[in-house]
């Protein structure tokens, strides 16, 4: 077939721009660029970097650094088609690595595991192919949002109440925040921020209430870059000291006139009362004696015996070689990292595990500060900072400062009349009952709504200060140190002296919780 004359020059002119192809491509500038926006990650999330280049090169002939200030030691170096530790920074091994799948793509990202406060700032990407190089640079920001906020309240003389809000684990520096249940702020009193070892802030808020209308505070803590945060709400309890306004003095001092008058009858009432008192004793001596002996063989029959298991203590608690005793010390010990160890808070499970029955324990707190004691569910979250409430799992009433509370969802304060060197823990798991009581005086700390449980139930031991009194499990004995234990409900124990019956009418008697009763049970 002939091909027209005019034809030629199209022909031609498609040749050469055929042939010139490779040339234009192979005359392409080397390009390296990266985006302008900041990269955010979250600590202990994985971050990836990423800069893009052009032409495409060869892996194995590319050179490709990822640096921070200096270029050697390099976050990341790679070259002749893998990487070389060798020449990383310590920080850096094991976090570091690059995405080789996406070179192919002209993509050139460096992914960082576990990232930490320190990995903030900004990193510069350095290629070179043959001859040609380029580097760009990516910003990387770092953000934290820390524990729960958790509040303490200290009442004054004059009624006023002291707050105080504490939450750690946050970057960079959050924004702290009161507010009543209408959604008011009010500023704080005092505030300060401490960073941590790993650069984490801790802060602390307190702030002054005064007004007695003011029925519930929050406490909210924000993480401005992520837009996050945390809020904790307390109730406040009701006043029970007035306000000494001008008028309630002068009512106050014509009261105390009016007692001293009132001092001679006082005076004969009490020397009454200790007469009356003696007699009493000397009528029933024997029967208290004998119902005290009754009362303590029952409580033997739910003592168990409680001790520590080490596999779940935080590693800043110190267990005795007794597994009876533990303390909370500055320094950490390095354990193993097993799924049941608590890893956030400092706390520890007793070895002993409920489903079924009733079980009775005394824990010795003596004068040491800051504690937490109860039960929880052998499953709960050990890992991070979830909060101590029964909705978790946990039931237990602890000392924080100067206040003894109860770790219901909202925390519920705790009015007690005296300090408790000895608390006692009773566990009816049939009937859903776990209540305290203060060994002191055998009077009832707190007892929690009655549960249905599911699951092995453990028994719960926290520690929140150091100190070098520990908290002690007390061992257990047939017949207790003569503890009264204050009874709520009656039930029928003989009064009778032993060897003698009793009468079907002589059933004066106390009951406890601690102590149950069945009339199947015989009198020893």
């Amino acid at each position: 077939m002939a091909v027209p004359t005019n034809s030629c020059p199209l022909v031609c002119l498609l040749t050469f721009t055929v042939l010139q192809l490779p040339t234009l491509d192979s005359a392409a500038p080397f390009n390296v660029t990266a985006p302008q926006e900041s990269v955010l990650a979250v600590v202990g999330s994985d971050a990836e970097l990423t800069c893009r280049f052009s032409p495409n090169a060869s892996s194995e002939q590319m050179e490709l650094l990822w640096f921070r200030q200096t270029r050697s030691p390099a976050v990341l170096l790679y070259r002749a088609g893998q990487e070389q530790e060798g020449e990383q920074m310590t920080e850096y091994h094991g976090r570091a690595t690059l995405v080789t799948a996406r070179l192919l793509d002209g993509l050139a990202t460096l992914r960082i595991r576990g990232v930490r406060v320190s990995d903030q700032g900004q990193y510069r990407c350095f290629l070179k192919d043959n001859d040609d190089s380029e580097e760009a640079a990516v910003h990387l920001k770092v953000a934290a949002v820390g524990s729960d906020p958790y509040i303490s309240m200290k009442v004054q003389e004059n009624g006023d109440m002291e707050l105080e809000c504490t939450s750690s684990g946050w970057y960079p520096e959050p924004q702290v925040q009161w507010r009543t249940a209408n959604r008011e702020m009010l500023p704080p009193t005092s505030e300060s921020r401490n960073p941590d070892t790993e650069g984490l802030f801790t802060v602390t808020a307190s702030m002054m209430i005064r007004d007695n209308s003011i029925k519930n505070m929050s406490c909210c803590i924000q993480n401005i870059l992520l837009g996050q945060g945390k809020e904790v709400e307390i109730s406040l309890p009701a006043p029970f000291l007035p306000r000494l306004t001008p008028w309630i003095v002068a009512l106050a001092i014509v009261i105390l006139a009016l007692g001293f008058l009132a001092i001679g009858s006082i005076f004969f009432t009490w020397k009454l009362y200790k007469e009356r008192s003696r007699e009493r004793k000397k009528e029933f001596g024997s029967k208290e004696r004998l119902l005290e002996e009754l009362r303590c063989k029952k409580t033997a029959l739910h003592e168990v015996d409680v001790t520590l298991d080490p596999d779940t203590a935080h590693p800043h608690l110190f267990l005795y070689e007794d597994s009876k005793s533990v303390r909370l010390e500055d320094s950490r010990q390095i354990l193993p990292d097993r799924p049941e160890r608590f890893d956030s808070w400092p706390c520890v499970l007793g070895r002993e595990t409920f489903t079924s029955g009733r079980h009775y324990w005394e824990v010795e707190v003596g004068d040491r500060t800051d504690w937490a004691i109860g039960v929880c569910r052998e499953n709960v979250v050990k890992k991070g900072f979830d909060p101590m409430t029964p909705d978790n799992g946990f039931w237990a009433v602890e000392l924080y400062g100067n206040g003894y509370w109860a770790l219901t969802p909202l925390r519920t304060p705790l009015r007690l009349a005296g300090p408790p060197r000895r608390v006692g823990v009773f566990l009816d798991y049939e009937l859903g009952d776990i209540s305290f009581y203060n060994m002191s005086d055998g009077s009832l700390i707190y007892a929690f709504p009655s549960i249905s449980f599911s699951g092995p139930l453990r028994p719960f031991f926290c520690l929140w200060s150091c100190g070098k009194k520990p908290l002690t499990i007390c061992p257990t004995a047939n017949v207790p140190e003569k503890i009264t234990v204050i009874a709520n409900v009656q039930d029928n124990i003989p009064l009778s002296p032993l060897g003698e019956g009793s009468t079907s009418g002589d059933k004066d008697s106390l009951h406890s919780k601690l102590i149950p009763f069945s009339p199947s049970q015989a009198a020893p």
